[in-house]
């Protein structure tokens, strides 16, 4: 269970069973708290059992003179790289960049090697970026060097292996011969690799280096306002959200919301209620954030005691038709208001309506586990069953499915008997492997759902108790 989970869970049950008067809501949205990357770790047998095979089978491809074809000019790989991508056609991809390895080594020092690397490492091939990476330094080319190694830190940090970002840059001169832009990026994984860690004093070090005017500035001073955060020192952390704010200037995009989500929680955890609802009410409507604002909205209200303000931000939620962790514990939350208000029988009501409502998604979570099938590339699963988002967008199931889709097109070409046979046993694994995270997610999804279901009866029983 992630960590906001396991104090959102918590606290929401200190709230349930106790006074308005006398609760200490401390509902923390702790999404706000992750770096910019994701802390899933992959598998390391997975990883090799996926490169052993797939690096066997370009291998027998590369002998057909139908795959790849001879190219020297650098743009013109990544074009045809890039289509066959585009069109989720990766064996193409890969075949065209393998079969052009001589020519890409000679030009080694050229500025399109990183994006060759880049485009490598976005289907796992991280032979061929680490292959590029040694050619470079054999060859003295310190500026491919540096931007290899940065794309393969990037990479890194997106399969959550943060001591491996944190080794790809020990050198100091890595950055310094990568763009502006690069080199601001780099400074945010380190940053994040650190925070990750909890080494949150040296993390901040490497976030106040991004400046402004960089691209990455509003996503490094969200990641130091949750650094202060985890440290307590809220004055800092809203300090960094207002500049980062200021530097939307009018952009609204995703992270612009997302900045006043954290601003809002971070205002509620901290006692300033009446700035939280007003952080909250800059969100849009139409944002991927909505959600969680409301449910923040809902919180702020409760402990300012005016619980019709609470109660119409739970209901909005209530009445969505979604699968969102917010939208199942306003069912709790609108029988508590309701309980809070006086309102006795519509408090019953409410509650019995959220124990119906959490038994059925308790069954259909049920029914969910036993019929996972080992077909990871249909996004059911993601999509209509996991209720938080972190969930549908876990790195790792994302990584697996991918692999699996790589070998599957791998498997539709003549291979010898051998490699049929080394694809077949690596996609078996990942398989299993893709069945096995999903069922400890919706497992664990299904701890809150009952814990849900279990204050639900406790607040119906203790109403009945009363009269």
């Amino acid at each position: 269970m992630t960590a906001f989970y396991k104090i959102a869970q918590y606290f929401l049950t200190i709230v349930l069973t106790m006074t308005v008067k006398y609760k200490q809501l401390l509902l923390l949205i702790l999404f706000f708290a992750q770096s910019s990357y994701s802390s899933d770790l992959p598998s390391p047998s997975s990883d090799t059992r996926f490169s052993t095979a797939t690096a066997a089978a370009y291998q027998d491809l590369l002998n057909n003179p139908k795959i790849g074809s001879s190219i020297t000019d650098l743009e013109e790989i990544i074009k045809i790289s890039e289509a066959a991508i585009k069109s989720k056609d990766s064996i193409t991809a890969i075949a065209t960049i393998l079969s052009n390895m001589p020519a890409i080594t000679q030009q080694i020092h050229l500025p399109q090697i990183q994006k060759i690397s880049a485009l490598a490492l976005s289907l796992h091939n991280i032979a061929i970026a680490e292959t590029l990476l040694k050619t470079a330094k054999n060859q003295g080319a310190t500026f491919s060097e540096a931007r290899i190694t940065f794309e393969l830190a990037k990479y890194h940090a997106d399969q959550g292996q943060w001591s491996n970002v944190i080794t790809m840059f020990k050198d100091s001169g890595v950055i310094e011969n990568l763009t502006k832009d690069d080199a601001a990026e780099a400074n945010l994984l380190i940053g994040s690799a650190l925070q990750q860690q909890k080494k949150h004093r040296e993390a901040m070090v490497y976030y106040e280096k991004i400046k402004p005017e960089s691209i990455h500035y509003r996503l490094a001073q969200l990641n130091l306002a949750t650094a202060n955060i985890r440290q307590d020192w809220w004055t800092d952390a809203h300090l960094a959200i207002q500049r980062a704010l200021k530097a939307s200037g009018s952009e609204r995009d995703e992270l612009y919301y997302r900045l006043y989500t954290v601003l809002g929680f971070s205002q509620l955890q901290f006692g300033f209620y009446r700035d939280a609802r007003e952080s909250f009410r800059n969100i849009s409507l139409n944002s991927d954030y909505i959600n969680r604002a409301l449910l923040g909205l809902g919180m702020a209200a409760l402990h300012q005691e005016d619980f019709i303000g609470a109660l119409n931000a739970f209901n909005l939620l209530r009445e969505k038709n979604e699968n969102d962790i917010s939208v199942a514990e306003s069912n709790l939350l609108v029988a508590f208001t309701l309980r809070q208000l006086g309102q006795s029988e519509a408090a019953l009501k409410a509650y019995q309506e959220a124990i119906d409502y959490y038994s059925t998604l308790l069954s259909k979570q049920k029914e969910a586990i036993s019929s996972i099938t080992p077909n990871p590339t249909e996004d059911l699963l993601m999509s209509k069953i996991f209720l938080r988002p972190e969930t549908r967008n876990n790195k790792q199931l994302n990584e697996i499915a991918e692999k699996i889709t790589i070998i599957s097109n791998l498997q539709k070409y003549s291979l010898s008997s051998n490699r049929i046979n080394e694809l077949a046993a690596a996609k078996q694994f990942l398989e299993k492997e893709y069945i096995g995270i999903a069922q400890e997610l919706l497992d664990t999804e299904q701890e809150s759902i009952a814990s849900y279901l279990s204050q639900s009866k406790f607040g119906l029983a203790t109403i009945y108790d009363g009269k």
